[in-house]
């Protein structure tokens, strides 16, 4: 098979079938060697106990956080069950500052408590009080606790409402009398004429859970999740490259790669900030083209998020990215937590040099012969592929599918349930896993891309891949 010659596709007279055919003898040769992986997985486990040891202490100090959330929460419910009067809690700081974070207003008690104590203390009949003539927020904050409200409570007996040394609220002439701003957090239902409710028993009705409900939005609101430390994979070290040879030697040593590589290395020790590293365009494009994105190099403000994401995160947003290239960027650089100092170590060096040696390689094969590094990432991933829908929101596996088998670009334009029923038709995904139905569709793939190309047809070779 391999001495089949298909019409050429490039300027460089070489067709996307013979030059991938050329590279996979050489990653045939190349299988069976496996690089010394023991100096690698030193430096890789120095690097993941650096990375462990910050995820330790924001994990110590978020306990301890939290331990103090427990007991704030704790402290207010305390509080506002042994309450008789107002004052008593809205003098209380802690009280206080549960109350603000609980309803999402934690800034106000950290840059202006009295503005909160006026709220929370407003007259809610009158349209010149602070909380009617404040935010919505602010307002839904004086309705929800109505603390502003005046007077002593009785029940519909006209008995005073009073609060025992226990906390409970009782109407049998003992214990402190309740004010009637405490009507709310005590849960105390009034009638019509600002009476408060009996059970038929003759006790005190109380419905809801009011300071409950607010301790635990509090506890929601301020408790940090802590972070799981990172792990080794199973297989760690460096691999071999598949398609090292004379010919990637003989790339790697041009005077342009080189020169980039030099600048990229005697510069990138010298920042001293992550703004340093963004202000440098040569070095930012350098190590964003290892990672085959430096298309992104003019989105600045982007990358920078990404490379700040928190990946224990699920909603960070390198996580929210279906591009893997993003999140595998921010991994290996880690700058949420580390800032620069990842970057500038030797292994994180050598790691980006040898990815963008490798990209441009291979981005140089594709000039050469166009299709063929969408048919080498085809081949390296399909096997990962378990859905048919997979192949339509990734532009490398659609490519190779559409092309393969002869399937109109104007297929996009279809709903996407009428897109996956076209592919299945045609494509089994299941039949990945065998690496000889890969190298199949591979095959078409290149044939028809040469015909593409050429303007004839490849439909006579078409037979000897099935």
């Amino acid at each position: 098979m391999a001495s089949i010659e298909i019409p050429s596709a490039s300027s460089s007279g070489i067709s996307p079938y013979t030059l991938y055919r050329r590279l996979q003898q050489t990653a045939e040769q190349n299988a069976n060697t496996t690089p010394s992986t023991a100096t690698q997985d030193a430096v890789n486990k120095q690097l993941l106990d650096v990375r462990n040891s910050t995820i330790r202490m924001r994990n110590t100090q978020a306990k301890a956080d939290n331990a103090l959330v427990v007991s704030d929460s704790a402290y207010f419910q305390n509080r506002v069950a042994g309450a008789t009067s107002v004052s008593s809690l809205i003098n209380d700081d802690r009280v206080l500052r549960v109350i603000a974070n609980a309803n999402g207003l934690g800034e106000l008690f950290t840059f202006n408590k009295q503005r909160l104590k006026d709220v929370l203390l407003s007259d809610l009949s009158n349209p010149n009080s602070v909380a009617r003539q404040g935010t919505t927020k602010e307002l839904e904050l004086a309705k929800k606790f109505n603390l502003g409200a005046t007077g002593s409570l009785v029940d519909t007996n006209g008995n005073t409402v009073t609060v025992d040394a226990t906390g409970k609220v009782q109407n049998n002439g003992s214990g402190t009398p309740l004010e009637a701003g405490l009507v709310k957090l005590k849960n105390l239902v009034l009638n019509a004429s600002g009476a408060v409710a009996l059970n038929p028993d003759g006790s005190v009705l109380q419905v809801g859970k009011l300071a409950e409900k607010v301790a635990t939005d509090f506890s929601k609101a301020k408790t940090k999740a802590l972070e799981k430390e990172l792990t080794l994979p199973a297989t760690s070290g460096s691999k071999a490259y598949e398609f090292d040879g004379p010919e990637f030697q003989r790339f790697r040593a041009r005077t342009d790669i080189q020169r980039e590589e030099e600048y990229f290395k005697n510069n990138i020790k010298t920042i001293k900030s992550v703004d340093d590293f963004f202000n440098d365009k040569r070095l930012l494009r350098f190590t964003l083209a290892a990672y085959d994105l430096e298309s992104e190099v003019t989105n600045t403000g982007k990358i920078r998020k990404i490379l700040e994401s928190d990946l224990t995160d699920p909603d960070s947003l390198a996580n929210r990215f279906e591009d893997t290239r993003f999140k595998q960027l921010a991994a290996d650089l880690n700058m949420g937590a580390l800032k620069e100092v990842l970057l500038k170590s030797e292994t994180t060096v050598k790691n980006i040099i040898t990815k963008y040696e490798r990209v441009k390689y291979e981005q140089s094969l594709d000039e050469q012969a166009p299709g063929v590094r969408a048919a080498i990432e085809f081949k390296r991933r399909a096997s990962n592929i378990t859905q048919t829908v997979q192949l339509l929101g990734d532009s490398v596996l659609r490519e190779v599918i559409t092309v393969a088998n002869n399937i109109p670009k104007e297929l996009a334009i279809q709903e996407v349930s009428s897109q996956v029923t076209a592919l299945e038709r045609k494509v089994d995904v299941k039949k990945f896993k065998d690496s000889a139905e890969v190298d199949k569709m591979v095959m078409r793939y290149l044939t028809n891309k040469s015909a593409e190309s050429t303007g004839g047809s490849g439909s006579y070779l078409l037979g000897l891949f099935g």
